[in-house]
């Protein structure tokens, strides 16, 4: 049933066993047009397989050549195909990508007022609600805004799950990886599909955070070295550090290369094993995912 799905990623050790679901843990990325999972052997510490899916642009039969898959229809026919997706998990953590969000500091926080917070910077979107996560860490929220239908179709295949933003899994993950191990401000810049997210940590506190899309390389550049000299931080200085969506060679990474003079590109969290198939991946991508279970989210 792959009618409105395409497979992206396959990553998979000979390892996985269906049998052994109990003993695994599920991390899942939910974007529009995406899901994304990645597998954990508690017993073993080690990481075993990754899956990207991608939804199909438009239906293949009987619909109009302009009639968008709903998210129900992607999500089902994946979990179709891959029915142990369903199955008992030793723990089953659900993250959304997606545009909307915005932080709050804890003291100033009233969860009658999160949908408040996000009109500040976007416009209030149809068939949404907007939830919150509590990062303890720095003590800030975070609201998002998540389509009704995701959360809907996310909830038939996995129920009771709470579901957290990406960018609170991101943000969570430096802090646990980088604190109190640099001690000068350092910039993160992570790359998503169409996004990208830019933070700076100190080792101690995080001074910034946002959130911007992007078409093309020269983009990106721009926001960044804009953000850099608004906040006084000088790219001939201050270390940038690459997580995310990057190719080395690429035309992405040779402009931040000309116009940062330190740039270095991040590490997987040495607290994980991971399965020689994933070596396949630079070790900053998809950091965030094999991340999640390191946070208190």
């Amino acid at each position: 049933m792959a009618d409105h799905y395409t497979a992206g990623l396959t990553l998979m050790d000979e390892s996985f066993d269906l049998l052994e679901t109990r003993n695994y843990e599920l991390a899942v990325f939910l974007a529009d047009e995406s899901f994304t999972f990645c597998i954990h052997d508690f017993k073993r510490n080690k990481f075993i397989g990754l899956q990207q899916f991608n939804k199909s642009v438009v239906k293949q039969f009987n619909a109009s050549p302009v009639e968008k898959i709903s998210y129900a229809d992607f999500l089902g026919d994946v979990c179709e195909d891959l029915p142990w997706l369903k199955g008992t998990f030793r723990l089953v953590k659900i993250a959304y990508d997606g545009r909307k969000s915005t932080l709050v500091p804890a003291p100033v926080f009233d969860p009658e007022e999160k949908d408040n917070y996000l009109k500040f910077n976007f416009q209030p979107g149809t068939g949404e609600q907007v939830l919150y996560d509590h990062l303890l860490p720095l003590d800030s929220f975070l609201p998002f805004a998540i389509p009704d239908a995701l959360t809907n179709s996310a909830c038939i295949h996995f129920p009771d799950i709470r579901i957290v933003h990406v960018a609170s899994v991101l943000i969570e993950s430096i802090w646990i990886n980088y604190k109190n191990r640099i001690d000068v401000p350092h910039v993160f810049l992570h790359l998503r599909e169409k996004l990208f997210d830019i933070m700076i940590f100190d080792g101690r506190q995080m001074s910034y955070f946002n959130t911007f899309p992007f078409q093309n390389a020269e983009d990106v550049t721009y926001y960044l070295i804009f953000v850099m000299e608004q906040l006084g931080f000088n790219p001939e200085k201050v270390p940038l550090v690459l997580l995310g969506n990057f190719e080395k060679g690429s035309d992405l990474d040779e402009l931040l290369f000309r116009y940062v003079r330190h740039v270095e590109f991040g590490r997987r969290n040495d607290a994980y094993k991971y399965s020689y198939v994933l070596n396949q991946l630079p070790p900053y991508a998809q950091y965030p995912l094999f991340n999640f279970f390191s946070c208190g989210l």
